[in-house]
């Protein structure tokens, strides 16, 4: 597992992952662990209305595309953004 912090991109209206200087696509469906408090929650990402990540398969929180949220993802399931395809 790698930390790192998922920041919204304005320009691209989409979510993205920053391990170091690199960053990462993540969509709908990923996973990774959200830091609240010093404790890690495994999530997954959605969007309906707003984009959110469901806690534990039992809390929803809202993603704010203003803030900035500490993570920890396992590097094997993320394409970097640079990838050409």
């Amino acid at each position: 597992m790698k930390r790192g912090i998922l920041v919204f991109n304005h320009e691209e209206m989409e979510w993205r992952v920053w391990i170091g200087q690199q960053d990462y696509w993540v969509d709908q469906g990923y996973y990774f662990e959200l830091r609240i408090q010093n404790m890690y929650f495994k999530t997954v990402l959605e969007k309906d209305w707003d984009w959110f990540v469901t806690l534990d398969h039992q809390v929803r929180f809202i993603l704010h595309p203003n803030e900035i949220y500490k993570v920890r993802i396992n590097i094997h399931d993320y394409i970097r953004v640079d990838t050409p395809f």
